[in-house]
């Protein structure tokens, strides 16, 4: 059966228009992002910022509204990608940015710091109805430790029906009691149970190898188990995260001077139990976070100025270890060393600073090993300052584990085909990356692109000919069906040596002491290449951004005459000259 499959889906794409039928696509719960402070304030820089995977590129806007956002941060879409409501530990609000009705108030302790909880609310959708949410949130109350200035002892649930309120959503009950316990600040994640429908929530103990292990079903939230595996690490700030394939569970403990513990365990999504434990001990670092790429294979270790790569299919996980990138000092207007990392809809994983700035750092290519991935810091500019805040989201397009004891629902991974585009080559313009972010377990693989050429590869690369918009078409398929996406790509040659000309550069200020901000014509997410060189020609600096705006800080560079080069993504050129006081 399985190459009798091949076989047809191989025939029915060697068509120009390949026919497939058509998958479920998953819901985008996690479509919408949001960061940064409260837009009432006296400051343009201070207020909110919105990120969202609407389309092949990331849209990034300006967000006012009341709430601010520092550690806890977590929202919800809908199905179709569109904001629903959000909340920061403190309260709930809804997509016109009001109060929710019902939703005035969570966590009741008035003395609490609940906002400085990070990964301190999750969001889970009713597994039996798609109108009611479950948002699961930590308590915390001050209780200074030597190593904390907070404690948590307890985690509560709130319930949000978005039938109610107008349709603005109404939080139907609110603080009912999950667990009352000392817990670890933060750290709150699930993963899809191995039903396709019901979700495992782990909740880990302050001080301990013990996990507190819930069950979210139809008929509500319930303790499955408790469970004790590996060390006893100090807690303090970090992150928990399942792999996209519900696999493996990661924890980060972070205390500061004492070192990072790194936990890693195998997940049984049926049962809810963890094993093989494997622990990593990491030397001192700054604040810290965790992150695994869309393949499950590479788990990402931050720890303040530096960012590690782990195999976690390596039969020594430990020794797999590769140093990805170090902190360039780059200030925006604080510093931007490396802290939390939330895998994104497009495949790649996010990451931002421990301190107030506009900028997060991307891993391009996560599923890559070592430089392959990709790694650039400050590559996304957002238009307000975000207090080391990263929204917190599971996994949500993970399906049954077809064929397992626990797959009992009748459900089956029907694939559903999504890609994206990127275009990393200035140097050939033609040159296009293709990845491949279809869901629901596909084993095949089938690109047209639009010019003739056919791929089977899951990532392929390809080059074109000449400039033209080309209807891209992905089919993938496995035993239960197949499933076609296509996009629009647009291609153009502007070589190095025919380049379009880059217009309307501001440069200031000029002459500069130490700080060079450029403003150009150019959309949120376009790569912008720079490149500063002497009066012999001899390249002394060189950054990349993304976005119309840059502070690029040159306090060390010798004072002199300067000349720039730009260069945008889509081939464009912008040269000119400044002098360093």
């Amino acid at each position: 059966p399985m190459i009798k499959f091949y076989f047809l889906l191989g025939c029915l794409c060697g068509m120009i228009n390949c026919i497939a039928q058509k998958g479920v696509h998953p819901p985008k719960y996690d479509n919408v992002w949001l960061y940064g402070y409260d837009s009432f304030g006296s400051s343009e820089i201070l207020g909110g910022s919105r990120i969202a995977f609407d389309s092949n590129h990331l849209t990034i806007t300006r967000d006012d509204r009341e709430m601010d956002f520092e550690g806890t941060n977590s929202s919800m879409s809908d199905k179709n990608g569109s904001l629903i409501f959000y909340s920061n530990g403190y309260y709930i609000a809804n997509s016109a940015h009001d109060t929710m009705e019902g939703g005035e108030r969570i966590n009741p302790d008035f003395t609490a710091l609940q906002d400085r909880n990070t990964q301190g609310t999750l969001i889970l959708p009713d597994p039996g109805n798609d109108s009611v949410y479950y948002l699961i949130h930590d308590q915390s109350t001050w209780a200074p430790t030597k190593y904390s200035y907070h404690q948590v002892y307890s985690c509560l649930y709130s319930v949000i029906d978005m039938r109610l309120g107008n349709s603005l959503g109404k939080a139907v009950f609110i603080n009912l009691m999950l667990i009352q316990d000392t817990l670890c600040y933060g750290k709150l994640t699930a993963c899809k149970h191995a039903n396709g429908r019901d979700w495992w929530i782990l909740i880990p103990k302050w001080n301990s190898a013990k996990y507190f292990i819930f069950l979210l079903t139809p008929k509500g939230i319930e303790l499955h188990g408790v469970q004790q595996l590996g060390i006893a690490p100090i807690s303090n700030v970090g992150q928990s995260v399942f792999s996209p394939d519900g696999k493996k569970y990661v924890k980060l403990n972070s205390p500061g001077t004492l070192g990072a513990w790194l936990d890693i365990y195998d997940f049984d999504r049926c049962t809810g139990v963890l094993s093989n434990y494997t622990g990593i001990f990491k030397v001192p670092g700054d604040a810290s976070g965790a992150g695994i790429s869309l393949n499950s294979q590479y788990l990402y270790l931050s720890l303040g100025a530096k960012l590690y790569q782990y195999d976690l299919k390596s039969a020594d996980i430990k020794n797999s270890e590769i140093l990805i990138g170090e902190y360039d000092g780059y200030q925006s207007p604080l510093p931007t060393p490396f802290f939390q990392l939330q895998l994104a809809p497009d495949g790649k994983l996010y990451m931002n600073s421990a301190s107030s700035v506009n900028t997060l750092h991307v891993i391009q290519r996560p599923d890559l090993p070592g430089a392959a991935c990709r790694f650039e810091q400050h590559a996304v500019h957002m238009p307000t300052l975000n207090a080391f805040s990263m929204p917190n989201f599971p996994y949500y397009r993970l399906g049954p584990l077809d064929d397992s004891p626990c797959d009992t629902l009748g459900l089956d991974n029907f694939p559903a085909a999504q890609f994206r585009w990127d275009f990393w080559d200035t140097l050939s313009p033609l040159h296009v990356f293709f990845t491949d972010l279809s869901v629901y377990e596909p084993t095949a693989w089938h690109w047209n692109f639009g010019d003739g050429a056919t791929s089977a590869e899951r990532n392929p690369g390809h080059h074109y000919a000449k400039s033209g918009i080309y209807t891209v078409c992905l089919t993938v398929g496995n035993v239960n069906g197949a499933d076609t996406i296509c996009h629009e790509v647009t291609i153009l040659n502007t070589s190095v040596g025919a380049a379009a000309q880059l217009d309307d550069v501001s440069v200031a200020p000029n002459p500069f002491r130490s700080v060079l901000a450029f403003s150009i014509p150019a959309e949120p997410w376009l790569r912008v290449d720079a490149m500063l060189y002497d009066l012999t020609g001899r390249v002394v600096a060189r950054t990349a951004w993304r976005g119309p705006h840059s502070d690029w800080h040159l306090e060390n560079l010798p004072a002199g005459v300067y000349g720039y080069k730009l260069q945008t993504e889509d081939g464009r050129l912008g040269t000119g000259k400044v002098v360093k006081w």
